[in-house]
Formats: C-alpha cells, structure tokens, sequence
C-alpha cells in the first residue's frame, strides 16, 4: 500500500493508538487490543508503520507524553484555549508534532489543535461571541473565528457547528473544506464529514457557493443542501427538531441502519465501534443518549437481535445474538 491514502478514521485511530502507547498507560488488555487492531486489516497495519516512522517519536522530546508531569500539563491545557495553543507551540518547536504532516503539511490534526475553539471526543460546548451571537460545537469539532470590525469569518476546520447571529449584527463569511457562505444575522448549522459540508438554515437566509464554483445558492430557513466538490446540491426541506437534536445530546433514529447508527455514536466515543456484516443492514427505531454510548449500546442489544462484543474499551463490535 505504499503511498496510499489512508481513511481519516484509520490514520486517527492510529494515532490515538501511539499517543497511549507513548502515555505508559496502556495495559496488557490495551497492548493485546492494539496487535488484534493491526492485524485485522492491511489498512490498519500500513497505517501504524506509517505513524510508527513519523519524526515526532525520534525527537528528544518524544518522551514528552511518557513525563506524568507533562501529560498533567497537556490535560490542563485542554480546557483553555490559549494556553493549549503554547503548549502546542512548544511541542512543535521541540519537533514533537514534527511528522504529523504525513498526509499534509497543513493536517487537520495540527490545525484543530489549534483553532480558536475546540471540543474533544464526546464533548458539546458552547461559546457566547461578543456581538451577542451564539456557537455550539459538536463532538470532535473545531472552529476559527475572526469577528473584529475589519474581519469577520468563521472557519469550520472539523466536524460539526450551530451558529446563533444577531439578526443586526454584520454580515459574516463561513468557510468550510468545501463550502464558502454568507450570511447576515442567520441561524444555521453546518457539519463537515468525507462526503461534503452540510449547511442547514433555520432562520435567515444564507448565500451557499461552493469552493471552486463561484455561482452562489440563496437557501431560506426550513431548508438544507449539501456542497462537495461538484457543487451545491439542490435544496430540501430539513425537519429542525431533528437537526437541533445533538445540541440536546440526543441522536434519534427512525429505522436507520445498525451500520449508521453505530457510525453516528462512534463520533462520540474513543476507539473503534462497529458491527458485523451479517447485522449491518438491521434496522433500529429510537432515541440514544449521545452522554452514555455504552447505555445507547444496552438499548441497541435489546431492540435487536444482536450482542455487544467487547474486547477493550477502546473495540466494540456488535454481532448477532
């Protein structure tokens, strides 16, 4: 597989694998559930060699995240903006985030490490702005803002956004990996994922236009589209209940596919979370805790017939019962 694209997913995982590795936290269960995980897929393997030969763990400072000190630190840091971007400065100086560029100078790694807000893995959080609008972040998501009088723009660098304006306030610029918009006082909510950007309005109006095509899509509140590389699809209605479902930690489905659901709770925990071929194509009804994935799992076992398999923490699989 060399010099092969690797699935975000699988590059993140892998990832996630080394820094716990390096943490000295990681037991025997962990260590046995790392070989299975790079084993049970070429993907995988060709992934950990490829994070395993990065600069970052030939650097001094490699042994950074082994310091319990250090990892105090860096958890500290977590909750304030600012003060993890020094600590992220400081690491990057020491070359420790020297290689995370193998798919990229610019990686969404390093860049959501760095944006002005940021939320973890099964983190929702809310910012009030200045101008008295309103951002909420999703799971896993990160976003830059600029609203000074010269500049206003918000960036959407990873993962999922509820933005709130002042019907008064200033015209604004939203960019996303494949969307340019603009808006003006608008409440809209966008979600950035490997098949485009999401825009859904729920009040105002919001001018849509993709990257690379410069002819914009007016969309209206109570409608919704999609942009990726071949444009701006034609807008629908959006159920806005549903769409605001998330900023109530709630994930509902109506028959949706056991491979879907799993894949929208996977965004809220660590680790790897699927299911069998044979259950994927099981169809489930409810409403999942999006605080409790585990709880969301038990549900998923009763209303199926189908077990939760678990090898770590870290590695679900649901299989049939």
């Amino acid at each position: 597989m060399s010099e092969a694209v690797v699935d975000p997913r699988v590059r993140d995982c892998a990832i996630d694998w080394m820094v716990r590795m390096q943490s000295g936290l990681m037991g025997t269960a962990d260590q046995q559930a790392l070989e299975q995980w790079r084993q049970a897929n070429a993907e995988h393997e060709y992934a950990w060699q490829r994070v395993s030969s990065l600069p970052l763990l030939l650097q001094p400072g490699a042994n950074l995240l082994g310091d319990a000190t250090a990892r105090r630190a860096l958890e500290a840091a977590g909750a304030d903006p600012q003060r993890r971007r020094q600590v992220l400065k400081c690491l990057l100086a020491l070359g420790l985030l020297g290689g995370v560029g193998w798919q990229g100078a610019e990686s969404t790694l390093v860049r959501s490490a760095l944006a002005t807000c940021r939320t973890r893995i099964g983190e929702r959080r809310r910012w009030a702005l200045a101008d008295g609008g309103a951002l909420w972040l999703n799971t896993a998501s990160a976003v830059n803002l600029e609203l000074s009088a010269t500049q206003r723009r918000v960036q959407l660098v990873e993962g999922e956004m509820a933005l709130d304006m002042p019907a008064a306030s200033a015209s604004l610029q939203l960019l996303s990996e494949d969307a340019v918009l603009y808006s003006h006082g608008a409440h809209l909510l966008l979600r950035q994922d490997r098949q485009g950007t999401q825009v859904r309005v729920l009040r105002g109006l919001v001018q849509v236009s993709a990257r690379h095509h410069s002819a914009p899509v007016p969309l209206h509140a109570g409608w919704q589209t999609r942009v990726d590389g071949r444009g701006v699809a034609a807008p629908s209605p959006v159920d806005t209940v549903l769409a605001q479902a998330w900023l109530r930690g709630i994930l509902p489905a109506e028959r949706m596919r056991l491979d879907q659901l799993l894949a929208e709770l996977s965004r809220y925990r660590p680790g790897i979370l699927r299911c069998r071929a044979e259950v994927a194509a099981l169809r489930v009804t409810g409403s999942f805790q999006l605080d409790d994935t585990d709880a969301a799992l038990a549900l998923v076992a009763l209303a199926l017939p189908v077990r939760i398999e678990r090898r770590t923490r870290y590695w679900v699989t649901v299989v049939p019962a």
